[in-house]
């Protein structure tokens, strides 16, 4: 239930509609968390059958996929919304053009709306001390160094988001009864900045969205000195969307313990580790990348 509140209801990474063209008509998908569906979130906790039936149906171990099947369970819940097809193809001539993630139709605004969606996390390499570069989405790379912000935003706003215009589409659209759609992209996600000479946030970024760090594991100790909480889980990628809530303290890794295992973590795998500092009750107080080396460079401690 966490994982859907904080997928659907959570602060977007960036202000969409100040990194789009005016010519697109992009805009971020928000519904507001009014008190009805805080009591359906509420109803959920106290009985996630109904939201759990849903997930079993598809089961995943990506988290892009499980981060798009608990959107289609809220469209398909909330009664001012109706959910009209996920994972549309395109097809013109036995070539796929792409797909439509969501298409739903709003009661409220009495309108269909093509919905991208996007769960990416970034960490901004270090400027060597250079203030004067204007902020820019080339900086914010993804663990693996191989996704970037500046990618992930051409591929949304360019390409999957005007997919409404092809020919092929228009008339797939005509068939469903379909034709005019607003558009809207929600893009959440976390940014880690460097404890040193950080990038500033990328065009667009979201004044109610909360940076968080990365360190590289020379750096770690020191990190986790300057924190109140005093013990950490390293968390699996599923576990990678709402802030964690653990419950069962054999599971929680003092620091000394934490330092420990990351190099054995690392023996076969470089990628970095997201770890979350847990205050006394098991609760996530702050979550940070460690690397293990020199990032972005990947080499090793």
């Amino acid at each position: 239930m966490r994982d859907l509140a904080w997928a659907c209801f959570g602060p977007q990474m960036l202000q969409i509609e100040r990194v789009a063209s005016a010519r697109s008509r992009v805009s971020a998908c928000t519904f507001a968390l009014t008190p009805k569906r805080i009591r359906w979130l509420q109803g959920l906790d106290r009985n996630p059958t109904a939201l759990l039936e849903h997930l079993s149906r598809r089961p995943t171990h990506r988290l892009g996929v499980y981060f798009e099947r608990l959107w289609h369970f809220f469209l398909q819940q909330d009664p001012t919304i109706e959910l009209i097809a996920h994972n549309l193809p395109v097809h013109d001539g036995g070539r796929t053009l792409g797909e439509f993630d969501c298409i739903y139709y709003s009661r409220e605004r009495a309108c269909h709306i093509h919905l991208e969606l996007a769960v990416k996390y970034f960490l901004g390499v270090p400027r060597s001390g250079d203030t004067i570069t204007p902020a820019n989405a080339h900086e914010w790379l993804g663990p693996d160094q191989r996704d970037r912000l500046e990618t992930k935003l051409d591929q949304l706003l360019q390409r999957q988001i005007m997919l409404a215009d092809a020919p092929a589409a228009k008339r797939q659209l005509e068939e469903i009864g379909i034709g005019e759609m607003d558009r809207e992209i929600a893009l959440k996600g976390y940014l880690f900045q460097p404890l040193i000479n950080a990038p500033p946030p990328p065009p667009g970024f979201n004044s109610a969205f909360t940076l968080s760090y990365w360190v590289t594991y020379q750096q770690l100790a020191a990190h986790c000195a300057t924190l109140d909480e005093t013990a950490f889980v390293i968390l699996p990628k599923m576990y990678w969307l709402s802030p964690a809530q653990s419950t069962t303290s054999d599971a929680w890794l003092t620091r000394e313990a934490l330092l420990a295992q990351l190099p054995q973590q690392w023996e076969d795998d470089q990628y970095p580790a997201l770890v979350a500092a847990l205050d006394a009750n098991g609760a996530e107080a702050s979550r940070f990348f460690v690397t293990p080396g020199a990032w972005p460079d990947g080499s090793k401690p």
